[in-house]
């Protein structure tokens, strides 16, 4: 399946609508059966229509009539005299109908959003029962009606009056002065909507995790190579001419996240390669390269005036106050690029600051135990902190493998066996952590031991029902299932310890890992979602944190590629 290109087509407003309408009336008797309680057995029907150009946050029209005819009428009569007012051309279009409403008390409102995760109170909801004052579930999310406080350590929401009034004024052009005083009772809905990109008009979820988004029937290769090259696309355009990205966003009101990470500056470099291996896009490909000179030339550091580190590179991560340290995580981040780039594009250009980087993973590691240290300080490589990050020390051994796997130095190995050997001594299969099941893969591709493999398979078995459960996108679970099942095809194969997979849930595997194929396009700003935020032209195609305010932040975006990335690859295509 393909996703058709939005707002290219030649179909206009009048024809979309038409197109449209046909799908609303199609609905009317459903709603007014589901409605008709609510209204005390009156036929009644409420249709709203969003409308964006994709460069600013749309406008919602709402028709309410005794009919489905005069609801649509009305509807779209208040959209044709709004794109004429604010002098906007429609390219997106959505059409939604209610078809349920419950009613609640205020403190019974409160009370019932309060139990509901941040950001993912999925209903409309209007002020009154005459839905004079409605709005969508979309509009509600992406303006932040709702926000949480912190009440005797309980989590408790309230309504944003500022933001509901402020919203009312942009979209109606109405002074309004509402609060809680003047509201008694508060009604939920949902409807059945339908989205017209100018080209193609999709059925939307109308229930469940998924609402609002398109249905889509299938999740084949087609539609992963375009959801990858979007995607990638998105973070392509956030690297600047110097090579650094701009770090992210916070959707709702279009804010920057603030400060730098050249960690994920790296690891989003990594996740690019993966994309580029796939469409092979000349635009990534010089995006990408400017990202890793900017990680060469600004973030790397040697220290030859240190005894112990001699020749070791560092990634410096550059804090606030002039302050700066170094993380076991970058300088893995920082091989995984160089190596991966390396093998993308034969070209070992970026293989000597790797090698001098995995030194100075080296200088983390106690040689005794295996362990690694997380954080050191600058200049003088003292510890700063033993432990941060529990990710770091599977994201350093498994850099190691990669670059292993280049130039065969012997060092390389011997410290991810080393590391290893303290892993599962300290049962860090309990963190399902992705690096570590990417990294155990590689390893038993060299060494071909039960052990290497018992941990893989416990790294993922720890977290099967977790994964099929999940209200959240979490990416990295696909990336830890996709590692899990390279390595029983290996296993598979190579007729190696196959007796070790009886007691493994291979089915339950692919089940987790299916779902969550399907389950992350819920992180994915697709111009049905994007269209209700404030500057959609910017955030369109990339991946979201739906409970973090909406953030697409590059690491948000580089963790879906490569779990899609190794999906394409390892199942989708084969």
């Amino acid at each position: 399946m393909s996703i058709s290109d939005n707002g290219k087509g030649d179909t206009n407003m009048k024809e979309m609508l038409e197109e449209l309408r046909g799908e609303i009336f199609a609905q009317g008797g459903a709603a007014a059966k589901n409605t008709e309680s609510f209204f005390k057995n009156k036929q009644k029907y409420i249709v709203f229509l969003s409308f964006s150009d994709a460069k600013s946050r749309a406008y919602v029209t709402k028709g309410i009539g005794n009919s489905v005819e005069t609801a649509w009428k009305s509807a779209a009569d208040l959209m044709k005299k709004k794109v004429k007012d604010v002098n906007i051309k429609p390219i997106w279009i959505k059409a939604d109908i209610v078809t349920d409403v419950k009613g609640y008390s205020y403190a019974n409102f409160i009370k019932y959003i309060s139990g509901i995760k941040i950001n993912y109170f999925r209903e409309g909801i209007a002020l009154d029962n005459l839905f004079n004052i409605a709005f969508l579930e979309q509009e509600v999310n992406a303006n932040a009606f709702i926000w949480e406080t912190k009440d005797s350590g309980r989590n408790q929401k309230q309504m944003v009056w500022k933001n509901i009034n402020f919203y009312l004024k942009k979209n109606l052009g109405e002074i309004r002065n509402i609060d809680q005083s003047a509201i008694t009772n508060v009604y939920t809905f949902r409807t059945i909507g339908f989205f017209h990109d100018g080209t193609k008009c999709y059925l939307l979820h109308n229930d469940g995790l998924n609402i609002g988004r398109r249905h889509i029937e299938e999740t084949d290769a087609p539609l992963l190579q375009e959801i990858i090259e979007r995607s990638s696309n998105f973070l392509a355009d956030q690297v600047d001419e110097t090579g650094k990205f701009c770090y992210g966003y916070f959707s709702c009101f279009d804010k920057t996240v603030p400060g730098y990470n050249i960690l994920r500056h790296a690891s989003t470099a990594y996740s690019m390669i993966e994309a580029y291996e796939c469409n092979k896009d000349l635009k990534l490909k010089n995006s990408i390269q400017r990202s890793l000179e900017y990680l060469l030339k600004e973030g790397i550091r040697t220290f030859e005036e240190h005894e112990e580190a001699g020749k070791s590179a560092f990634v410096i991560e550059r804090l606030k106050d002039d302050d700066s340290e170094i993380k076991l995580g970058a300088n893995a981040a920082a091989i995984l690029a160089f190596t991966k780039y390396a093998k993308v594009f034969n070209d070992d250009t970026y293989i000597p600051a790797a090698q001098a980087l995995a030194e100075g993973i080296r200088f983390f590691q106690d040689k005794q135990d295996g362990s690694f240290v997380h954080i050191l300080n600058v200049p003088d490589l003292s510890v700063r902190e033993k432990h941060r990050i529990i990710y770091y020390d599977g994201e350093a051994a498994f850099a190691l493998m990669r670059l292993y796997d280049i130039d065969r130095d012997e060092r390389w190995l011997e410290a991810v066996e080393k590391a290893f050997e303290y892993f599962i001594s300290n049962n860090y299969w309990k963190h399902g952590d992705h690096w570590l099941s990417y990294c155990s893969y590689e390893l038993m591709k060299y060494r071909p031991e039960q052990k290497y493999i018992a941990f893989n398979l416990k790294n993922a078995d720890g977290i099967l029902d977790f994964c099929l459960r999940r209200e959240t996108t979490y990416p990295t679970l696909l990336e830890l299932l996709m590692a899990t099942y390279c390595m029983i095809e290996k296993m598979k194969n190579d007729a190696l310890f196959l007796e070790m997979l009886e007691s493994f849930d291979c089915k339950k595997l692919i089940n987790a890992i299916e779902h969550r194929v399907v389950h992350q396009l819920n992180g994915l700003f697709f111009p049905e979602v994007a269209m209700y935020f404030k500057a959609p032209e910017k955030i369109v195609w990339s991946f979201y944190i739906r409970h973090h305010s909406f953030r697409t932040r590059i690491d948000d975006n580089e963790h879906n590629i490569s779990g899609y990335c190794s999906y394409l690859h390892n199942i989708s295509m084969a």
